[in-house]
């Protein structure tokens, strides 16, 4: 019980630096945008703090501790989450060298695989639909800057978007 107090407590502190910061964020001046820069930043801050303060009065409430085997990492659930998260954290670090497209490519069959999806044909096409909606979505209508990598993958990234 003590550990969820504690880690309770440090997303509770987590969450209003966040708040705070969100909250001074500049408004904005168009009449129609009626929460501006930090509006939606400052929703998410304040239902995680009721959230959190819900799970909290439950650990107080029933004294024991409360098993989530989505973080047990005996569990199988509790493994997968965290090569999950572990092959997140490689995605981003190497993102900007190898591009979005391979990137994407790369990473979203192996996230299928890791939580449980085994049927390449569906994997294949979940991976290149996202793929192709994202970036046509992101990179070409709304010329967002999506990571291009770097030498020939730079190029062929001017080629599609």
């Amino acid at each position: 019980m003590r550990a969820e107090l504690i880690f309770n407590a440090f997303v509770g502190f987590f969450l209003s630096f966040l708040l705070f910061n969100a909250l001074m964020l500049p408004g904005s001046d168009n009449p129609s945008d009626l929460l501006g820069a930090g509006g939606f930043p400052t929703v998410l801050c304040i239902l995680g703090l009721v959230v959190l303060a819900f799970i909290t009065l439950r650990v107080l409430r029933y004294q024991k501790a409360i098993h989530v085997p989505l973080f047990d990492a005996r569990s199988v659930d509790g493994r997968a989450a965290a090569l999950s998260v572990l092959l997140l954290l490689a995605y981003i670090l190497v993102l900007d060298i190898i591009g979005f497209i391979l990137g994407t490519l790369l990473y979203l069959p192996i996230a299928a695989w890791l939580i449980g999806y085994r049927s390449p044909v569906r994997v294949a096409i979940y991976t290149i639909a996202a793929t192709v909606v994202v970036t046509t979505v992101f990179g070409i209508l709304f010329l967002v800057p999506l990571p291009r990598g770097i030498g020939q993958l730079r190029e062929l990234s001017y080629l599609i978007y």
